[in-house]
């Protein structure tokens, strides 16, 4: 199974940070442009056992997903996991670690590509540029509003 891994430190508290992650409309401001998320059906705030329906753009396609929220630990951590979707597996890690006044954010993704006439556009190293691109997108996004007092 591939992994990436990436953080990205926050100028405000681990509380604040993680409340964030944690309202569902708080992804679609994040996600704009490189990812396009557009949540479809889910809760207003994510909790454990959540199903999160969305449409997401990515290689010049819509796909529909479908994750569920396994763990979910304020304001530590909280675990997504592809349930309905394009890959084979799909499991993202969200940790937040307190650091004086800061917080660092931490995503750990571990997948494995699509088979079939899919996986040989989404391969391995594509799928890895993408999460690449969309994970640094998204932080200057989160940096913006978070430390910018747009919150």
């Amino acid at each position: 199974m591939a992994s990436f891994e990436d953080r990205v430190t926050i100028e405000r508290s681990v509380e604040d940070v993680f409340d964030f992650f944690s309202v569902t409309r708080n992804h679609e401001k994040i996600s704009q442009g490189h990812l396009g998320v557009a949540f479809t059906q889910a809760p207003e705030r994510f909790e454990q056992g959540s199903m999160l329906h969305f449409d997401i753009q990515g290689f010049g396609q819509t796909q529909s997903v479908v994750y569920e929220i396994l763990e979910f630990e304020r304001p530590e951590r909280y675990l997504e996991q592809q349930v309905e979707g394009p890959m084979k597996q799909w499991i993202h890690e969200h940790l937040f670690i307190p650091e004086g006044d800061t917080t660092i954010v931490v995503d750990k993704v571990r997948f494995e590509p699509p088979g079939g006439l899919i996986g040989m556009l989404l391969t391995e190293s594509r799928i890895l540029e993408s999460l690449d691109e969309g994970i640094f997108s998204r932080n200057q996004m989160l940096k913006q509003i978070l430390e910018g007092g747009a919150a």
